[in-house]
């Protein structure tokens, strides 16, 4: 089976992130996806996401 793109990866990181993932598409990303895609989109996603908080706490403080 051809492998995900990353694009695929972010997407599923999004969705996990916020908690809505339908078991099958949950079972075709542990077939489609590596385990370096997720950890890389994961802690991309996870940087993005501290980066805007504190840019509104700087919005909402400033």
């Amino acid at each position: 089976m051809a492998r995900a793109s990353m694009f695929r990866a972010f997407v599923a990181v999004f969705w996990s992130f916020l908690g809505i993932r339908k078991d099958s598409e949950y079972q075709t990303d542990i077939t489609q996806l590596s385990f370096g895609q997720i950890v890389v989109a994961g802690v991309i996603c996870t940087l993005l996401f501290i980066a805007s908080l504190v840019g509104v706490v700087y919005l909402v403080t400033h």
